[in-house]
């Protein structure tokens, strides 16, 4: 990434979802809105795929899914194989994706959030023993919604921020 070219920009989408993804919700909130927490890494890799996919690399992926590993307190490697993958389907595809509509767009967006989800939650009910529960289907469509609202404005903003 070049930050000349608006890696600065890249890279800060990045950390602004790192940082959304790891949050903590306050206190006296009710225990459903835990449910309706949307996939922010997935959602901008798959913007960045889509958009500038020169500029995403794999290698840069799978550091960035370690990265997060360690800030979620996940098995080892986990995000960032599962991120890597993401991003080679979306580099493999995104020419024919990026002449579909923005709701087709979201619907495959929800089909890789749902797996990345239950793949997330088999590898860790075969390590810490926790329960598969129903939270990546409320992710999915969480994130199919903020994909439809967020997608032009990432774009006009990747525009203004000279990502080329």
């Amino acid at each position: 990434m070049n930050p000349l070219q608006g890696g600065w920009f890249i890279g800060l989408t990045f950390l602004v979802a790192a940082t959304l993804s790891v949050a903590h919700l306050p206190e006296g909130r009710p225990d459903w809105i835990g449910w309706v927490r949307p996939a922010w890494v997935p959602l901008i890799l798959f913007f960045w795929t889509l958009e500038r996919p020169h500029r995403v690399g794999l290698i840069t992926v799978w550091t960035f899914g370690l990265l997060l590993d360690v800030l979620l307190s996940e098995p080892l490697g986990l995000n960032g194989l599962l991120l890597t993958l993401m991003a080679l389907l979306g580099k493999s595809f995104y020419e024919r994706l990026r002449m579909t509509k923005g709701l087709q767009q979201a619907l495959v967006l929800a089909a890789l959030v749902l797996l990345i989800g239950l793949a997330k939650d088999v590898a860790v009910l075969g390590t810490q023993g926790t329960p598969v529960s129903i939270q990546p289907v409320t992710a999915a469509a969480v994130t199919v919604l903020l994909w439809l609202l967020l997608a032009q404005p990432l774009r006009w903003l990747a525009w203004r921020a000279g990502t080329a």
